[in-house]
């Protein structure tokens, strides 16, 4: 089989006939051109958008910029909808993704577009690169478009093999001869696919290693042909069709996880306990005076130990979503960083007040003052843990710890068995019980929506963990102001406030155009 795979889009994992078509119709008519009928246009889908109305309309350079222009605008608002995926394309994406290939799109068409459509179509999951031409012109040769979709799929995943090797196991896949020759030039197999939009002949004319009559036969190729080398990048395991067997395989890291964790916290609480029963009086009195510290040194060496065992024993086992699919420059990245640390911090707050006013209005009708007591105890802003010892537990370590488990793994598996919707509300209702009483598990449920879905928009763990870190600091540095500003930042009245500025942050998040993460 083959260890890096690149797709064209068109014409290769969508059919996107209508929607080229008619912009393109949209187009000519701006220029005053009489238009055919859309059959007569799909010469246009394949080739750089440039390149086809200078060849076929003998355009000069300006009215091939104004052609490109109109072309867009219509390509904008409808065109880019306008599109089928072939039947069995997502099967066999999700198949060579479990073989462990990595998957890239290398595409003519703009970047944003590229990125619209595999996401409406719900395929933007499976690619670790993606890979589209500028808007002003450049990178619209498909060998350009190859070569840095190659440069980045190696720099990520095959620095340590030799070259020959990697591109030994490289397939660049597409359905015109355009997609041959980008192959060719950056020395790997090019295997076209006669289901698009190819002439006759054109692709066996153009070099192509091997020719899929369907998708059904372009896994085939994919996957019974060249073998990896010894180290697959990541193995995953098929999910079971049984039931049962279904839901161990989903849930196996977070029990087995969570089972520890009560293990290890019962075992530092016994220890401590024998050491309070100690008949030296100093040990008494050292073990009474540091107990709080060492259950907060234990609690930090536990995340943190939990986080480096999670990442060495499944980041074989499952795709480490963390890295950005998009290239960022260091200002835009440190602008979408703040983008989503403020939608945590905002958004956290707004909702830990809120939360905390309708627990004191209805707890009382469920739990008695006691029990109310010691959970607004829990919940509330006071704090006697250290800064420095708090920030490492509460902002670092935790934080980082539960993103692994429940946007990560958690997510990963329930995904490949529900749609997105479902596995977002089934890891927040984890994340929810994992917090425990009605105060910090609703709290927690809700925070756990908001972090799944920055895990499916963003396709990565790391936003969701930025945006859990400043939530988490927000809480826990408030703890450390005087009583009298504690009071004014969590007003009553100041929740929806927080929540709407929560949500500019949102709406300013959705709108970017790049995104943070991979």
């Amino acid at each position: 089989m083959y260890r890096f795979i690149l797709f064209d889009l068109d014409g290769t994992l969508t059919d996107p006939k209508e929607g080229i078509c008619k912009s393109v119709q949209h187009a000519l008519q701006k220029a005053g051109i009489e238009a055919p009928e859309i059959d007569k246009l799909t010469p246009f889908i394949g080739p750089p958008l440039r390149d086809s109305f200078r060849e076929f309309y003998h355009m000069d350079d300006a009215q091939t910029e104004q052609a490109v222009t109109d072309y867009r605008e219509r390509f904008a608002k409808v065109g880019w909808k306008e599109n089928i995926p072939y039947p069995g394309v997502d099967r066999m994406l999700a198949h060579c993704r479990q073989q462990g290939a990595r998957l890239a799109v290398a595409s003519s068409k703009p970047q944003e577009f590229v990125e619209k459509i595999l996401k409406h179509f719900g395929m933007y999951k499976y690619f670790d690169v993606i890979v589209g031409s500028e808007p002003d012109g450049r990178r619209s040769k498909k060998e350009e478009i190859v070569k840095e979709t190659l440069e980045q799929l190696y720099g990520r995943y095959g620095k340590k093999m030799p070259d020959a090797q990697r591109r030994e196991q490289t397939a660049m896949v597409g359905d015109r001869k355009f997609d041959i020759e980008g192959a060719r030039s950056e020395g790997v197999d090019g295997i076209g696919v006669s289901y698009g939009y190819a002439e006759k002949g054109e692709l066996a004319k153009a070099g192509a290693d091997a020719i899929a009559g369907s998708v059904e036969e372009l896994e085939e190729l994919l996957l019974g042909g060249k073998k990896p080398g010894n180290s697959e990048p990541v193995r995953i395991k098929p999910v079971p069709d049984n039931s049962f067997l279904k839901a161990v395989y989903m849930l196996a890291p977070f029990a087995v996880w969570f089972l520890l964790n009560q293990v290890i916290s019962l075992l530092g609480v016994s220890i401590v306990d024998l050491l309070k029963q100690s008949k030296d009086p100093r040990t008494m009195a050292w073990a009474e005076a540091n107990l709080q510290m060492i259950q907060l040194w234990a609690r930090v060496l536990i995340n943190a130990g939990t986080v480096v065992a999670l990442y060495f024993f499944y980041r074989n086992w499952e795709p480490f979503p963390w890295k950005p699919k998009t290239s960022l420059s260091k200002s835009r990245r440190t602008i979408r960083s703040l983008q989503i640390a403020g939608l945590g911090a905002f958004f956290s707050l707004g909702l830990n007040i809120l939360i905390n006013q309708l627990v004191m209005a209805l707890a009382p009708y469920f739990v008695n003052e006691e029990q109310l007591a010691e959970m607004m105890g829990k919940a509330g802003y006071d704090s006697q843990t250290p800064l420095v010892v708090g920030t490492l537990l509460f902002v670092v370590a935790s934080p980082l710890m539960e993103e692994l488990i429940f946007r990560w793994l958690l997510y990963n598996r329930i995904s490949r068995v529900f749609a997105p919707v479902v596995s977002v509300v089934l890891t927040a209702v984890f994340f929810g019980f994992f917090h425990g009483n009605l105060l910090q598990g609703g709290y927690a449920f809700l925070m756990g929506l908001l972090l799944a879905w920055l895990r499916v928009g963003e396709e990565c763990v790391s936003a969701p963990y930025l945006f859990h870190a400043a939530a988490n600091a927000v809480i826990f540095w408030l703890g450390f102001l005087p009583k009298r500003a504690q009071e004014l930042v969590g007003h009553p009245y100041l929740s929806l406030v927080y929540l709407v500025i929560g949500f500019v942050f949102y709406k300013i998040l959705s709108k970017s155009a790049a995104n943070i993460c991979a």
